[in-house]
């Protein structure tokens, strides 16, 4: 393959890699094919050539895999939120676990013997219990959806077959009252979630400068629906409640709590398997015996105030000013005394709390980019047991390199599935200081 713009008649998928794409081998060299199953036989153009591998986009499939099944989004293909709904779903997790046991052997030398089953989710289908759809008003029609991928034109959709029913029908109530409105052109998203009790809360992202009338006419299409209503006009911080309660509640722990999480806060797409990760890192927490934490990027206390009841002492790092207020918020409205909060960026917060406080359990749950610099840190303060919540497995793999090279070994690390019907795989790993 000499030509950056070239055809490939036939095209064997092998595999399936990190991504999405499936990936076959022509003349020695890796080739990516997104839309793609072990098994098909495909045809494909190659668009971009490097020097161990080429991508690829389908053309044709020659030959289907006997594993192909019915993608139920007629969107499928065009829409950018999906990459697997032409595999099962048992296909789909049995490939997660190889492609998370791949890349942790080949990017940390880590063996198969260290990571443990992949935690499928219970629900392969309306799982997402938060969304951020895009919307543009085009001559008296609004589009609404997702991105295409790579690109930012909006697949218009009205069904998406992950997404929590409620909010579906929410946004379809909102879309059909946006339709032909003069203020619809100035709204380029709308965030959606559903809390476990079925509360809905909807913030609109608002560019205009008349503010007081969207509220006026949105309020009683929200009130219908039986939604809370926000708009952003600019940062996060510049929230202007409508109508509706700021909170929504998520259930974790054994027995459970109640924690809340406001416009603009974070909290994890799946809720039954976030339940599923509080639980293991509680059990992880009470097996090394911790009795001193500390929690770096805490949010709002998903995993701090569970924890919490286990030990001595915890305290919650984040640098969000409002999910730090909705962590105290929490720990105040459980009456635990045991969490306390900072305001504050992780890396640099470790030395000056380590010096205050010998912590023997370091938990962390990064955002995408990992926490490269907080591991630099880590390895300073040396605690006895760190506890890595990852939803990246390259930042993952990055980040364990120097702890393992520098008196850590890994325990185990476990994969789980938070994101059935895509490629993204969430993980659990403790490593244990052996100096």
């Amino acid at each position: 393959m000499t030509c950056a713009e070239s055809i490939l008649p036939s095209l064997q998928i092998e595999a399936l890699a990190y991504g999405g794409s499936g990936l076959g081998y022509h003349e020695g060299k890796v080739v990516f094919v997104p839309m793609t199953a072990p098994g098909d036989r495909v045809r494909c153009v190659v668009h971009k050539v490097k020097k161990r591998f080429a991508v690829a986009r389908l053309e044709r499939i020659l030959e289907p895999s006997p594993d192909r099944c019915e993608a139920p989004c007629p969107v499928f293909g065009e829409c950018g939120g999906c990459q697997w709904q032409y595999l099962p779903y048992t296909l789909q997790a049995d490939w997660k676990q190889r492609i998370f046991n791949d890349l942790l052997l080949r990017q940390a030398d880590i063996p198969d013997c260290c990571i443990r089953p992949l935690i499928a989710a219970p629900s392969p289908w309306h799982y997402r219990s938060r969304a951020q759809l895009k919307m543009r008003a085009v001559h008296g029609r609004l589009v609404m959806g997702f991105y295409r991928r790579g690109s930012h034109y909006i697949i218009d959709h009205r069904q998406c077959a992950i997404l929590h029913p409620r909010l579906g029908e929410v946004a379809g109530i909102f879309r059909d009252a946006l339709k032909g409105f003069r203020h619809a052109d100035k709204i380029p998203q709308m965030d959606l979630g559903v809390g476990d009790d079925g509360g809905v809360r909807i913030l609109l992202h608002y560019l205009g400068d008349d503010r007081n009338q969207l509220a006026d006419y949105l309020k009683p299409v929200a009130q219908a629906a039986k939604a809370a209503l926000f708009l952003q006009t600019g940062k996060k911080t510049q929230l202007y409640r409508v109508c509706g309660a700021e909170d929504l509640m998520i259930r974790v722990g054994d027995p459970p709590m109640q924690l809340a999480y406001g416009p603009g806060g974070f909290a994890q797409v799946n809720l039954d398997q976030n339940r599923n990760l509080v639980s293991i890192v509680v059990e992880t927490v009470r097996q090394v015996g911790a009795r001193q934490v500390l929690d770096l990027f805490c949010g709002m206390g998903n995993l701090t105030l569970p924890v919490a009841r286990e030990v001595a002492g915890i305290t919650g790092v984040e640098e969000f000013p409002q999910s730090i207020n909705k962590a105290r918020f929490n720990a105040l409205s459980l009456a635990e005394d045991r969490a306390d909060f900072y305001l504050a960026p992780a890396e640099e917060t470790i030395a000056r709390l380590g010096r205050k406080k010998d912590y023997d359990l370091v938990m962390l749950d990064p955002p995408r980019t990992g926490a490269y610099d907080v591991i630099r840190q880590l390895q300073r303060l040396k605690p006895r047991h760190i506890l890595y919540v990852s939803c990246e497995p390259p930042t993952l793999a990055r980040d364990l390199v120097p702890l393992l090279h520098n008196g850590y070994t890994l325990a185990w690390s476990r994969p789980m599935d938070f994101f059935p019907q895509t490629h993204h795989i969430e993980s659990v790993s403790l490593l244990r200081c052996s100096d």
